[in-house]
């Protein structure tokens, strides 16, 4: 066992429990340090490396927005001690659920206590929590982490957006449209929150400066080195569609060529 277990260890083994039960599991979703959907059921994890009241207030808070609300921690050295036993009765009372983490052993979680669930689908929050979790092609955050930028659905369709515009350098909104980028490509490239696109005229959008700073940058190092490679995935399939004039054809078939090499 680790000497100092941090909260965003105990992500990774809650997120694959999650899965394997058939949940799309995404780390810091509207604040909430692992949300998970099947079905329209929404659950909710708070992390935590121990149990205490801050734990408590913020899992009695995601019970207005989630169906299923679990707390995660630590496994205890004993269940049969005083405080764990008081721990499980506040849990079963306020209906939250409590999973253990172990770094010993094989099995390294478990589901201490059920919750019932609370359908809460008729809440906008819940159907914002859905929504973006499902917008999230990939998930690029881990639960628990603090003092790092979130990749949200925006984030993440801005920086797949801006990689295209890397290898090609101009592109027509209705053309990423037809390449299978999401409605709200047209705002996202419009309102330029970042400052990483400039438009051209008659529609068409090239990178900026501090676009391309962003992704030199390697402060999303892992979300722009994977949307790069989909970036030229993308240039490979639909490459006369999401082109601008021969010049740009051009661009895409020298960059996809010279990117094929190297990977």
């Amino acid at each position: 066992m680790p000497d100092k277990i941090l909260e965003e260890q105990l992500y990774k083994p809650v997120k694959n429990y999650l899965e394997k039960k058939g949940f799309k599991v995404r780390a810091e979703v509207k604040n909430i340090d692992v949300a998970a959907e099947c079905n329209g059921i929404l659950l909710a994890v708070e992390l935590k490396t121990s149990f205490n009241l801050k734990l408590v207030y913020q899992a009695i808070d995601r019970q207005k927005i989630a169906d299923l609300v679990y707390v995660a921690i630590p496994r205890p050295k004993s269940f049969k001690s005083k405080n764990t036993k008081d721990m499980l009765k506040l849990l079963k009372i306020l209906n939250i659920g409590l999973i253990t983490v172990s770094f010993t052993g094989v099995k390294n979680v478990d589901v201490i206590f059920e919750p019932k669930i609370k359908k809460n689908n008729l809440s906008i929050k819940n159907k914002c929590v859905i929504s973006e979790i499902n917008l999230r092609k990939e998930d690029f955050n881990t639960g628990g982490s603090t003092r790092k930028k979130i990749i949200t659905a925006y984030r993440e369709n801005a920086i797949f957006i801006a990689c295209v515009l890397e290898r090609i350098r101009e592109v027509k909104i209705s053309y990423l449209k037809k390449a299978g980028f999401g409605d709200k490509t047209g705002s996202i490239l419009y309102n330029n929150f970042y400052g990483w696109f400039a438009p051209k005229g008659n529609g068409i959008y090239i990178l900026t400066e501090t676009g391309a700073d962003m992704l030199k940058s390697g402060v999303f190092e892992e979300t722009v080195k994977y949307y790069r490679k989909e970036a030229i995935k993308l240039c490979l399939k639909y490459q006369e569609m999401i082109s601008v004039g021969a010049g740009a054809e051009k661009n895409i078939k020298n960059a996809t060529k010279e990117a094929t090499k190297k990977n």
